[in-house]
């Protein structure tokens, strides 16, 4: 066994040790393995460098005339830059307090993934996270674990089915990331999970919404709603009213989306890196599931969309004028229905169908639309944003109280997330259904978690179609 094998060995089993103390102090046998693989490492690693540096050496002598005149003796010293190792917090952990290792992880997560993350909105939400959830120590060392090259390259051939070509350094990393169903988390630069995926987004809700997240093994985000309080005017020296307001309860679950991609034998041997390439397309895919599923998504199995959960709800709904004809009374009717607490904040969210009828009001009393085909649909009603998609719904029947129009405050619309834990598995052969014999295709398949759902309906109006049955 040469030293770097062995360094992959000593690293991977300080590395269990320390993931099997978690937040508490290691045992005395822990720290006795602790010290003497600690130790060893330090002795390992002075050998390879030794090595590394006598081979230097030696290539740089090599490369020399056998004969040199001597220079003047002027010239300087070259610059020296130490960068810190951010991984070596997940090895050595020792005198650290719990804050100083939480802070530790923090730091070395981000200077981990130095000039990977495009853009700063990217790189600021990423920071948010870690921030967020720094008490979860065990999440933030396995994000930063999967930051490291090794766990990087190891993955891409994972995915690429060359598993044989694994080196002792990449099986040591790439053993962090593997979940309870047998797929790999993806690195963490490259999770969709943890990096914002607004940038040409079709899924609108993203930018509206409240969005909260969940490590560890929470399935399910409890928050609470309440009415607030309701100050009262009291005469002096008399006994103040209990103000104190109800609270309710509100809980969001997560749910699981999957997919699959799958490829010829030959597409694999004629195309390099297809495991990046196939992540864009699982991250588009997620990012179009979930814009359907909150506008539209049932709540069974999947999130539950705004106009799903506003239509369960009589209370907020309002009926058009006339059917299948959006008035100028409606728009009205609508923003006046959302309380003041609210309607300052509110946004309007619509299908273009409808946006677009709203445009041919025209110059009808008080409206300010012009019919022109050559100027686009207006970005504000009543002063507060429009925002249209093409999730939204777009059915006028006349026959049954189509959902058309929501206006509301979407800080009550609640996004839940479960950062880094996307994970893709590698399939080596898929089996036909004819015979249950391999037909030459190769796949991916996906796994992430995430739910949605409103958390306060008083929030919103929904505009409904009158029907003229």
């Amino acid at each position: 066994m040469n030293l770097k094998e062995r360094l992959a060995q000593i690293e991977a089993e300080l590395r269990s040790i320390h993931e099997d103390a978690g937040d508490e102090a290691l045992t005395a046998e822990a720290q006795e393995r602790w010290d003497a693989l600690s130790a060893e490492r330090s002795d390992v690693r002075s050998a390879i460098a030794k090595d590394e540096e006598r081979r230097a050496l030696a290539r740089d002598l090599a490369t020399r005339p056998a004969n040199v005149e001597s220079g003047d003796g002027t010239r300087g010293a070259p610059a020296v830059h130490i960068k810190r190792d951010p991984y070596k917090v997940l090895e050595d952990r020792s005198g650290m307090s719990g804050s100083e290792y939480r802070k530790a992880l923090v730091d070395a997560n981000l200077r981990s993934i130095e000039g990977k993350i495009d853009g700063g909105d990217n790189e600021a939400h990423y920071e948010r996270l870690l921030k967020r959830h720094a008490s979860d120590t065990a999440w933030a060392a396995n994000l930063l674990a999967r930051s490291r090259p090794e766990y990087e390259s190891g993955w891409a051939k994972l995915m690429a089915g060359r598993s044989e070509l694994l080196t002792a350094e990449e099986r040591a990393a790439i053993a962090v990331g593997t979940n309870t169903q047998g797929g790999y988390l993806v690195p963490t630069h490259l999770d969709p999970s943890l990096i914002l995926t607004n940038a040409g987004s079709s899924n609108v809700m993203r930018g509206l919404a409240r969005v909260v997240t969940l490590t560890g093994g929470a399935n399910v985000w409890h928050g609470v709603t309440t009415a607030g309080v309701t100050a009262s005017w009291d005469a002096e020296l008399t006994e103040v009213s209990d103000d104190s307001p109800s609270v309710g309860s509100a809980s969001i679950p997560v749910r699981s989306a999957k997919a699959l991609v799958s490829a010829s034998i030959e597409a694999f041997e004629d195309i390099a890196n297809l495991g990046p390439d196939v992540l864009m397309l699982f991250a588009d895919a997620r990012d179009r599931l979930e814009g359907a599923a909150h506008m539209t998504g049932s709540g069974s199995g999947q999130p539950t969309g705004i106009f799903t959960a506003l239509d369960a709800n009589t209370n907020v709904e309002i009926t058009s004028t006339t059917a299948a004809t959006i008035g100028e009374v409606d728009i009205h009717a609508v923003y006046r229905s959302v309380g003041q607490r609210w309607r300052g904040k509110g946004t309007w969210v619509m299908n273009p169908l409808y946006s677009l009828a709203i445009k041919r009001l025209g110059t009808a009393v008080s409206s300010s639309y012009s019919g022109d085909l050559t100027t686009p649909v207006s970005d504000r009603i009543l002063g507060r944003p429009v925002v249209e998609s093409d999730d939204a719904p777009n059915t006028q029947t006349t026959t049954a109280l189509d959902n058309e129009i929501v206006f509301g405050d979407f800080s009550n619309y609640v996004i839940v997330d479960k950062p880094g834990s996307t994970s893709v598995e590698f399939i080596p052969h898929l089996f036909n259904t004819a015979n249950n014999l391999p037909d030459g295709r190769r796949a991916w398949y996906m796994h992430f978690r995430t739910g949605a759902g409103s958390v306060n309906d008083s929030a919103f109006r929904l505009l409904q179609d009158k029907t003229s049955a």
